[in-house]
Parts: structure tokens; sequence; C-alpha cells
């Protein structure tokens, strides 16, 4: 039997595909976006032009939520694509477990996107009481990832730029800039 903690993971992962999607509409071409919906377990081979410009469109506004300055500013940002949706409802389809939507049934990518990540964003925020997403700080970078977890709250993409930042920073106080 499912429990809390099964809740919270199902979250955390819609987060992350959140992020991925983000990221992934920034890049040129379709397969980046349809590689990640893949990775997903959702059909990125289905997408049609039009499902790829949704979803371009939909990660761009779902960017500002990770580009918010503060906790209450990223929150605002997700009440409004959580009041965009549809009443939640649960539903157990393609031999899924019962789990919750908020985009209406057969909604397109688009749509799909803001409703699923709103609601995952939510839980994570009302779960850690943290911005849910971030852009990565070091120069250069403006990846978004997953900003919510355990420990003090991460501020890089990756440990690459986490360790190029340090880098730059070091080797510019030794010149003395």
């Amino acid at each position: 039997m499912p429990n809390v903690a099964d809740f919270t993971a199902g979250a955390v992962t819609a987060v992350r595909r959140c992020a991925d999607l983000i990221n992934a509409a920034r890049e040129p071409g379709d397969d980046a976006l349809r590689a990640v919906l893949d990775e997903h377990g959702e059909d990125g081979g289905a997408l049609s032009t039009d499902d790829v410009a949704a979803l371009r469109t939909a990660a761009g506004e779902l960017r500002a939520i990770a580009e918010a300055a503060t906790l209450e500013d990223a929150v605002a940002r997700i009440n409004e694509h959580l009041g965009a949706g549809e009443r939640p409802r649960l539903s157990a389809h393609d031999g899924s477990p019962w789990h919750l939507h908020t985009d209406a049934p057969g909604a397109s990518w688009g749509p799909w996107l803001r409703a699923s990540s709103a609601m995952a964003l939510a839980i994570t925020v009302a779960e850690t009481q943290r911005r849910p997403l971030d852009v990565c700080a070091a120069s250069g970078c403006d990846r978004v990832f997953v900003a919510a977890g355990r420990g003090r709250p991460r501020r890089y993409c990756s440990e690459t730029c986490a360790t190029r930042d340090r880098a730059a920073k070091f080797r510019a106080r030794h010149r003395g800039e």
C-alpha cells in the first residue's frame, strides 16, 4: 500500500521532470524535449510541432518560479498556475496507481505541464517550506535545478558548476581582483 513518502516521492519526481523540461525547452530543436519526456516515462515521440511550441511556452512560464527572488514570490506564481488548472481529480490510467491530476482529461502538453508541475511544486513547498526550483548561481550557467531538499539550500545545478565557480573566485582573489 502506498504511503505518504510515496506521494512526496512522486512530487519530487515531477519537480525534477519540470526542471529538466524547463532546461530542455531552451535547447535548439525538438530532440531534447522528446528525450526528457521519454526519460520521465512520457511518450516524447508523440509530440507534434504544436505540442513542442506549447511545451516551450509552458516551460518559459514555469521558469519564472525558479527565477522568483523569494519563497513568497515563487508561491504566488505557483498559485497562479494552480488557479488556472482544473479541479483536482484522482485518476488511474495506463496501468498507473491512483494519482492526482489538475489538468483537464485529454489536455494538450502545455496545460498538462503547467498543471502537473504546479501541483508537484506546491506539494514540495508544503513539505519543505523552501523554494522548489532555482537557477544556477555559476557565471555563464542559467540551468534550472531542484532546490528543495535536505540540508543547506543548493546554489548550483551541478558539482561541475560549483567547482568551476569556486575555482574562478579563488583565481580572482589570488590575482588581487
